[in-house]
């Protein structure tokens, strides 16, 4: 059986699920946003038995492989109002979850700790080891450091946020003089700030396994190409020597899946953006016709295609600073 950790409305879980049923290969959707609506989850001397809210259950234990897809806060009472009850619950669950999957010794798509452990700053500075551009960029809640970084750059500069929010889309944007008047907001959170990189080439690169899937779109005018669902998409084939930097960062980073946004300057070099473990593939496939679901599908299925169980090939300091809460508290990203 083939476990995919994420919740039944999910347009990916689901494409994948149907892609193994197709192929006759048993395949079980945990819902995990119906943890504390009426789903059971009981790990009993390391039997795991997982029951949605609509009855169906397996034994986790029969589980040859896992997509650690997506994880979201659980149901709450609406009664429930304080927020450290409401984050105490959060945390027995995810501690319930990712510590009974982690258990089972079986290949996981990818690690949950591994998808906590690749932030921005790692991805970027590990990037640049393996030889990919990558933008001048500066991460700070520092409000006099941001106005010389933009002044350097004479105001082509992007900014964006280190993580997702659980509430609502944020998109990457351009910066814009009036964004200097909202700057005294910045104390309470860092983000990131980058240079402007030339050129409307950008590409959304899906990694599975050892698969590449590169889609190419014009960004146009926009900061953030998930803007205008009208642009078309189509393959493109990456250099060898990208390939090869991207693949040994993702391998570097403890993940068998990811995507990659990366932008083609005037002068058709390739640099990289940010690299997100849990990126959506979708509408690239359907603008595409790239078989990415079928991919995931054969790495799921695979016995020997995704890695065994381990940390990722990260510095002893990094390791050392991933807290519990970091390890199974992970939020959904787009």
């Amino acid at each position: 059986m083939i476990l995919i950790v994420s919740t039944l409305i999910d347009r990916h879980a689901q494409v994948v699920a149907q892609e193994l049923e197709r192929r006759r290969v048993p395949v079980f959707v945990g819902d995990v946003v119906e943890f504390g609506a009426g789903a059971t989850l009981s790990d009993r001397n390391g039997q795991v038995l997982w029951t949605r809210t609509d009855g169906t259950g397996v034994d986790l234990t029969q589980t040859r492989s896992v997509w650690c897809r997506r994880y979201f806060p659980p149901a709450y009472d609406p009664a429930l109002r304080d927020l450290g009850d409401r984050d105490f619950i959060r945390r027995q669950w995810t501690e319930l979850l990712w510590g009974s999957v982690c258990a089972l010794d079986v290949p996981l798509v990818s690690h949950p700790f591994s998808q906590q452990a690749a932030t921005k700053p790692l991805q970027l500075s590990m990037a640049r080891r393996l030889g990919l551009r990558a933008p001048d960029t500066l991460i700070s809640n520092e409000r006099e450091a941001v106005l010389g970084f933009v002044d350097r750059h004479h105001g082509r500069v992007i900014h964006k946020t280190l993580a997702a929010a659980l509430d609502r889309m944020l998109f990457t944007k351009r910066w814009d003089a009036a964004d200097a008047q909202a700057l005294g907001d910045l104390e309470l959170a860092p983000m990131i700030f980058q240079e402007q990189i030339g050129g409307t080439r950008e590409l959304r690169v899906t990694i599975v396994g050892e698969r590449f899937f590169a889609a190419e779109f014009d960004v146009g005018a926009q900061a953030d190409g998930r803007l205008d669902f009208d642009v078309e998409f189509r393959p493109h084939a990456l250099p060898i020597e990208v390939e090869d930097k991207l693949l040994r960062l993702v391998n570097g980073l403890g993940l068998r899946y990811a995507t990659v946004d990366l932008r083609i300057d005037e002068g058709g070099e390739y640099v990289f953006l940010e690299l997100n473990p849990q990126g959506q593939f979708l509408y690239a496939q359907i603008k595409t016709g790239m078989p990415i679901s079928s991919a995931m599908a054969d790495l799921l299925c695979s016995p020997g295609a995704p890695c065994a169980v381990s940390k990722p090939q990260l510095p002893a300091s990094t390791l050392a600073c991933a807290s519990e809460e970091s390890l199974f508290g992970y939020p959904a990203v787009a």
